[in-house]
């Protein structure tokens, strides 16, 4: 099914502005109902297709969500709930309103921007013992560095990881760290087996043995953990401790998420799976349950919250739920490496939608500016994007 350059942007903005006739509903109607969902619709012009799709998923945004609810399509008119399946369809499915927008692989020009600044990826720096660091982004793979009866490798995976050499020394007083910069993100395996993405602006500072006492690391910005079981000679097991600035975590195995960063107005701790113990350094403490949260400012307190959301960043995604502007700038910001400048009128404007993390920062202002047509404008130039209306 082939479209004449403009005429499904036009039907779709009647549709919109309610100004659809009986007739170009219907048309919407069989639209739908031809939809080949294995290829998707085809256009005549990819030019078009583009902009199609986020006209689309922009308005569509605006009515589905823009009251901040979780789209419910059961509450709509059908007209308008097949408009919102056909963009679904267009995506792939999913039960937010997504962004997915094909965009020009040259790498000079997207949407009409003078410039673009690509996402961010597997960068980080390693400090071994004896103060070395090591640019993981550009190190290559295979053995970094033998350490305290440890080697020290980093995959063709992208992933850093301890392991056990004939040596046994075991020195607890012995610390690595790792640091991600603005733009990146990394894995690696600790030395007790236990795992961790580290988003943007993040850290993690960890012995090179544990003791058979506890396991303690510190870190700051924002970590996914699967923490691995261990035992002591006893078979007790090892309680293993992670520190932020406000708070401790105490973890006996399981998967979880912990948002720390300095900027951010609180500190949250996002349970999978598993069981932690929250404890505020003022002596608040909480216990979480899979698909709860601990939030920390100056009280501690839990609320149950979308795991999906929550931990999209770490499944490369962005996911906003009627999230502040402010709080999707300060992510886009950590993400894309850049300085943000906006009037603290706009940064209570409220954000709906889904995006890939992989796609360059032209797509996000795309996003923003049609999702707040005509309310605010957004201009980046070098790496520092300004928010205007």
């Amino acid at each position: 099914m082939i479209h004449r350059k403009g005429s499904l942007a036009k039907l779709f903005d009647n549709v919109y502005k309610h100004r659809a006739t009986r007739q170009e509903k219907e048309q919407v109607d069989r639209w739908y109902n031809q939809l080949d969902l294995k290829n998707g619709p085809i256009f005549s012009d990819e030019q078009t297709e583009e902009q199609v799709r986020i006209r689309m998923l922009a308005n569509l945004n605006r009515h589905i969500s823009g009251n901040g609810k979780t789209f419910r399509p059961q509450r709509l008119p059908v007209w308008i709930r097949t408009v919102a399946a056909a963009a679904l369809f267009l995506i792939g499915g999913t039960a937010l309103v997504t962004y997915n927008i094909q965009f020009k692989t040259d790498g000079t020009q997207f949407s009409g921007h003078q410039n673009d600044i690509l996402p961010g990826g597997d960068k980080a720096f390693l400090t071994l013992s004896d103060g070395t660091m090591v640019a993981l982004s550009t190190a290559e793979n295979g053995q970094i560095a033998v350490q305290e009866g440890l080697e020290v490798e980093k995959t063709s995976e992208g992933e850093i990881i301890y392991q056990t050499n004939r040596i046994a020394a075991r020195n607890v007083n012995v610390f690595n760290s790792i640091v991600t910069p603005n733009g990146g993100q990394y894995r690696i395996t600790l030395p007790d087996g236990s795992k961790a993405l580290l988003n943007a602006a993040s850290s993690l500072t960890y012995p090179v043995h544990f003791s058979n006492r506890e396991r303690r690391i510190k870190m700051t910005g924002e970590v996914y953990f699967e923490i691995a079981k261990a035992t002591n000679s006893k078979n007790k097991r090892i309680p293993f401790f992670i520190e932020t600035d406000k708070q401790e975590i105490q973890v006996l195995g399981t998967h979880f998420n912990v948002n720390a960063y300095k900027n951010e107005s609180m500190v949250k701790t996002t349970l999978v799976e598993g069981r932690v113990k929250v404890k505020s350094h003022q002596g608040q403490t909480v216990l979480l349950k899979p698909g709860q949260q601990a939030l920390l400012t100056d009280q501690l307190w839990v609320e149950t919250v979308d795991i999906q959301q929550q931990l999209a960043w770490k499944n490369g995604d962005f996911i906003f739920k009627s999230e502040n502007l402010q709080s999707v700038l300060r992510q886009i910001a950590r993400w894309y490496d850049i300085e943000v400048v906006c009037p603290e009128h706009l940064e209570t404007l409220r954000m709906n939608g889904m995006i890939s993390r992989s796609k360059p920062l032209s797509t996000i202002i795309d996003m923003i500016e049609t999702t707040h047509e005509n309310k605010i404008t957004l201009t980046l130039k070098g790496r520092r994007l300004i928010v205007t209306n």
